[in-house]
């Protein structure tokens, strides 16, 4: 019975490691928060969580993940645009990175609505993204940037969010791609990845309980040979909370944590 017993318990073992292999292939790991602070030779910090109307960012390593939280207050007096906040960190060495893959929950987020506005540009955002490669020109609005993000609106269910991917280049949003929904608490796994032979990105999200996969491609028709001119790769929560005329200010909110970062450099 004993020997039973450890016979399946190795099934197991091989069967949860070949699903890993499968799910993170050609990547390797580059971070999984296994110390007391942020390792400055693999991160850097951005400025916005000074912002004027930020009320609480936090980046820090809490309990092994990697913890981003956001929280900032809309203006009162104008019903129209909304105030932005972010908390994200860079990776160092970004031109080096095509491919990236991170374990995140979202812990709690809260979309504030102004029914005197109609701007439909406020939320909450987790988001993976970078810039990869330049057009040609090798001026920094012609980089071509990925996004994956989960988006919640303030008309969406109370915790649920959508997860979307898309491109950038000069300043147009293009291959926008709807990858279902999510909800607070969720474990899930994030990927996107830059197919330079096919001229495609990939974007996909899997269910780590279930192991269900959505995944989508979007491709381009852009010369892909120059490096990006302003590199950069990170992870990052954001708010964009809803200006409304009144004594009552709005407030939004985004937290998130990440794991088991990983990266890779070349095609798979």
């Amino acid at each position: 019975m004993k020997t039973r017993s450890i016979a399946v318990l190795l099934f197991c073992i091989t069967l949860a490691a070949t699903v890993g292999a499968q799910t993170t292939s050609g990547l390797t790991l580059y971070d999984n928060f296994n110390r007391q602070f942020l390792n400055p030779n693999k991160w850097q910090p951005s400025s916005p969580c000074f912002t004027w109307t930020v009320l609480e960012c936090v980046r820090e390593i809490q309990n092994g993940q990697l913890r981003l939280a956001v929280r900032g207050y809309g203006a009162t007096n104008s019903n129209t645009g909304n105030q932005y906040g972010e908390s994200e960190l860079l990776f160092t060495n970004p031109s080096q990175i095509r491919n990236i893959a991170t374990q995140l929950t979202v812990r709690r987020t809260g979309a504030a609505s102004c029914p005197a506005s109609a701007d439909f540009n406020s939320g909450t955002q987790v988001l993976v993204k970078g810039s990869f490669f330049n057009s040609g020109s090798g001026n920094p609005s012609d980089d071509v940037q990925g996004f994956v993000l989960l988006n919640r609106l303030p008309t969406d269910p109370q915790d649920v969010l959508s997860v979307i991917a898309f491109l950038n280049w000069q300043g147009q949003f293009f291959d926008n791609v709807y990858l279902g929904t999510v909800k607070v608490g969720q474990k899930i796994a994030v990927r996107l990845t830059w197919h330079q032979k096919t001229h495609q990105f990939v974007a996909a999200w899997t269910d780590l309980a279930s192991g269900a996969v959505a995944q989508a491609s979007m491709p381009y028709a852009i010369s892909d040979t120059t490096i990006a001119a302003a590199p950069f790769k990170s992870l990052q929560v954001a708010v964009f909370t809803p200006n409304c005329i009144g004594t009552q200010m709005l407030v939004d909110d985004m937290e998130a944590t990440f794991d088991n970062v990983m990266v890779g450099g070349s095609e798979e």
